[in-house]
């Protein structure tokens, strides 16, 4: 175990060229030990890879630097480990090795990816929120990869919804990134869930780092859902190694031409499973249990008139005040009432100063 995390530091080699190393070796331990002569008769690694492990040999203690990544809080797991994640190991490029904080997916249990843009809508950050937090309800673990926006709103519903959360990492899972996210950094692993990379500690994020960790989140997942994405987009990646690897894909459909729905209504148009209701989607994968749970209905709520004027003039779309006022036709008093009166009733939500939209 001490040589493998030696050997799994060496990130600028890649993952099948260190799995093959160590069968080539007989051993991480081997491959360690060789002397220079016999490293570079195995023809195998380039010069610039010889020349990166020899240099590593000479200041890495692995009995040492094993000790400090567990007073760290930080696991360790080899692909060589019976304990490895099946799911990762089955796909074309399996990491070489996991780190994580607090725990990993349980393979029994069903997961579910939640991904899209980084500036998402309000709209779209609304949408993923509710996904995490209903899937966590019913037992789903929710996959993501923590980024700002579509990302982060899934694992807060996870966390509101008291499931288990797991985020993959493009940095050293001892790295909190972006920062704007440190409360759900420190929330995951409290919670059941895990913080999780291929990437040693201290290896600060990347551009290239984050199309590599994709393939882990689709692995993880047995549904992919990508909330809002561009049409060029890392979330479109995710989706793309996600068929790869024989997952189901689901997209949020999106308004027509809307630059922040192209990457959606694509693939969409490629074949994806569309999620317009959560209901439908959790009939259709067979994540809703044969007990539902009992659901408030709209209509069975008692509203008043100018209550209800207020409300079906509202969608999912952020409404301006004064244009609320201006298809309503009502006063503004009148309008501010039946806004607090909706909000206490969990109908409607502001979500910038002045902006009202549907509760999901």
């Amino acid at each position: 175990m001490i040589y493998e995390y030696w050997l799994a530091s060496l990130y600028r080699i890649d993952c099948g060229k260190r799995r093959q190393a160590v069968e080539l070796a007989g051993s991480a331990e081997k491959l360690f030990c060789m002397e220079e002569k016999e490293l570079r008769e195995l023809h195998f690694f380039t010069e610039d890879e010889t020349v990166q492990i020899l240099q590593s040999r000479q200041k890495f203690d692995p009995e040492a630097e094993y000790c400090r990544l567990v007073e760290q809080g930080i696991s360790f797991l080899p692909v060589t480990d019976e304990r490895y994640p099946e799911k990762l190991r089955q796909i074309y490029d399996p990491p070489f090795a996991l780190y994580y904080k607090g725990h990993l997916p349980e393979e029994r249990r069903k997961s579910a990816a939640i991904v899209g843009a980084r500036k998402c809508s309000e709209y779209g950050r609304s949408i993923a929120k509710k996904l995490g937090e209903v899937l966590a309800a019913h037992d789903v673990q929710v996959i993501s990869g923590m980024a700002a926006g579509i990302d982060c709103a899934g694992h807060a519903g996870a966390l509101t919804g008291k499931g288990a959360t797991f985020a993959v990492l493009g940095c050293g899972c001892d790295i909190c990134y972006p920062r704007s996210a440190t409360n759900i950094y420190r929330n995951i692993p409290e919670q059941g869930g895990g913080i999780l990379s291929e990437l040693a500690p201290g290896v600060m994020p990347m551009p290239h780092f984050f199309p590599m960790r994709n393939r882990i989140i689709s692995a993880l997942s047995d549904i992919v859902i990508v909330v809002e994405a561009r049409e060029r987009s890392g979330s479109l990646i995710t989706a793309d190694c996600a068929l790869e690897q024989g997952k189901d894909i689901y997209a949020v459909p999106g308004r027509f031409m809307e630059p922040l729905s192209m990457g959606c209504n694509r693939l969409i148009e490629q074949g994806a499973g569309i999620l317009y209701n959560i209901e439908t989607f959790l009939k259709n994968t067979g994540i809703a249990k044969e007990k539902e749970k009992e659901v408030k209905k709209f209509e069975k709520l008692t509203l008043e008139k100018e209550e209800m004027m207020v409300y079906t003039c509202l969608d999912l779309h952020p409404k301006f005040l004064n244009l609320i006022i201006e298809e309503t036709g009502l006063n503004l008093l009148t309008v501010l009432h039946a806004l607090e009166l909706l909000r206490k009733k969990h109908l409607v939500q502001e979500t910038f100063q002045n902006y009202f939209c549907r509760m999901l």
